[in-house]
């Protein structure tokens, strides 16, 4: 039997449609500043991840929409893709062993370029209405760990503040989604909300119950004795995320959510 995530989806549209409101603002308010345009895939060669909830979600839409010799395409295009991060991966791990900077090695991952599956041979998102949350604010100021980004293409300069997305409040809430979609499904990877992985693999993998621990796993019982009933997977309610615990305004992944702003090419601070 399938599992239904129709709950989770909608939770996830739900965080799409506050993060293109911000886009849309920033679009509107610093229309100079903002450069995204039909035909630009800057965004589309970037390293990222995305959370279980996204995952599942452009899995399921991939599988609605696509089909035949386009949907092998796509595929060819991801298993080419996930060879390539493997290596990048495999890269930074042995850079890490032979004890190089962190900065260092984040700043030669941050300039490799992977090529998106879902970008087309036009230079057009296969799947743009169905995009991760990544690729809708990759034109404007974010966060991450403090740490200020913006796209290249963009008019955004160093040194100057911004109203600026934290990402980290983002990734606070699809996680939520994963944790509680690894509870309702009652998954046996107590881990399994936390997931990331790159788009490539999310296309490629089945998320059947196999995959995500539903179904029951029983050892094989010795010839001369009976199988012994397996003992109940003990489930923790997800926590609260720190960043939102005491937070009394909309959890709008926007600056409306901090007083803080960055400082693009400096220091982080306030």
């Amino acid at each position: 039997m399938a599992i239904d995530f129709t709950e989770y989806f909608k939770r996830y549209e739900a965080i799409v449609a506050e993060v293109d409101a911000v886009f849309n603002k920033f679009e509107t308010e610093m229309s100079d500043l903002v450069k995204c345009g039909k035909g630009c895939s800057d965004c589309c060669h970037a390293l990222f991840d995305i959370t279980l909830a996204e995952a599942i979600y452009i899995n399921h839409k991939f599988n609605e929409k696509f089909s035949g010799l386009e949907r092998s395409t796509v595929l060819e295009r991801a298993d080419t893709a996930d060879r390539q991060i493997h290596k990048l991966k495999r890269k930074v791990y042995k850079a890490s062993q032979e004890g190089r900077p962190a900065a260092e090695i984040l700043m030669e991952v941050s300039k490799a370029r992977v090529r998106c599956p879902m970008l087309g041979d036009d230079d057009l998102c296969a799947m743009y209405e169905h995009r991760p949350i990544t690729c809708r604010l990759y034109g404007v100021p974010t966060s991450i760990a403090g740490e200020a980004h913006t796209c290249n293409q963009a008019g955004f300069k160093g040194g100057e503040k911004y109203p600026t997305v934290n990402m980290d409040i983002v990734l606070d809430r699809l996680i939520g989604i994963g944790r509680d979609m690894q509870k309702g499904i009652g998954s046996r990877f107590k881990e399994l909300g936390e997931m990331l992985v790159p788009l490539s693999m999310a296309l490629v993998t089945d998320y059947d119950e196999d995959y995500l621990g539903v179904r029951e796993q029983k050892a094989p019982a010795p010839a001369d004795k009976p199988a012994a009933k397996p003992a109940p997977v003990e489930i923790k309610a997800p926590a609260a995320a720190d960043a939102c615990s005491s937070c009394n305004e909309s959890k709008s992944a926007c600056e409306s959510c901090t007083s803080k702003t960055i400082v693009l090419g400096g220091d982080g601070g306030e």
